[in-house]
């Protein structure tokens, strides 16, 4: 069997390109005269300046495997992973991904603020795939892991960031997703149930799910990951164990 067929996420060749001061198809009618008058401004023959956020990123994910990836604010992890998610779409390259996948991207992603937290547990599943008798079997988890329960019946615009955290994190893991990409969210919530939700994390990965973990906390990737890739200006500058990426990280890329 072939690398291609056993990898859980194949990443090749992957690029993204954001035009700068492009005025997109949904602005309001403001920004569009005001991005016009703009334009006439500049000189005629100047187009808008490009960005490249990621460009010629190549890994892969075996199933059960936890990668971490590590890089400063702006390095492109949230582009990659809002990729991964199908959130938006690459300028080159190419993202497989085998099997359901379950993003924990931004507190709150997903969930509809009119909703309540059980008619929001309900959608994220409908969205996975999965019919009302599997969500209702695995509800009452969710509820007990996510310590929300007085306010399950509120609708989550009122929920603070750490019940969104709970409610979000506890959602992705009990439901039936083979990947789960997990970005960064866990800063959110207290101490206790950071290492509640690490502790799930590597049951979940016991269990076969592949994980993707992005997070500025060393203690929590050397944790959970079992090797990590990390980008610096949109590209991958180191991808190996674990241990060898957080030095590489820490020494070469932030210079401690």
């Amino acid at each position: 069997m072939t690398a291609m067929q056993t990898a859980a996420v194949r990443v090749h060749g992957l690029g993204k390109e954001y035009n700068i001061g492009a005025i997109p198809g949904n602005s309001s009618l403001y920004e569009r005269i005001g991005g016009l008058l703009h334009q006439r401004s500049r000189a005629p023959l100047d187009p808008h300046p490009t960005v490249w956020a990621l460009r010629d990123i190549t890994f892969e994910v075996s199933p059960g495997r936890v990668l971490g990836i590590l890089g400063r604010n702006g390095s492109g992890k949230s582009t990659l992973m809002k990729i991964l998610a199908r959130i938006t779409a690459p300028t080159e390259g190419m993202a497989e991904t085998v099997g359901r996948v379950g993003a924990l991207l931004e507190v709150g992603t997903g969930f509809h603020p009119e909703l309540t937290g059980r008619e929001n547990i309900a959608l994220s599943g409908a969205i996975l795939g999965m019919d009302r008798t599997d969500i209702d079997a695995v509800q009452d988890r969710i509820i007990d892991f996510s310590e929300i329960g007085r306010f399950l019946d509120t609708p989550v615009k009122y929920y603070s960031s750490g019940m969104f955290l709970r409610l979000a994190f506890s959602v992705s893991i009990h439901l039936d997703a083979e990947i789960l990409l997990v970005d960064e969210v866990l800063a959110v919530g207290d101490t206790a149930f950071q290492l509640k939700c690490q502790a799930r994390l590597k049951e979940a990965v016991q269990g076969g799910r592949t994980v993707i973990f992005v997070s500025h906390n060393m203690a929590s990737v050397a944790a959970i990951c079992d090797s990590a890739v990390v980008l610096d200006l949109g590209e991958i500058r180191f991808n190996g164990p674990t241990k060898d990426a957080v030095a590489f990280y820490t020494h070469e890329i932030l210079g401690i």
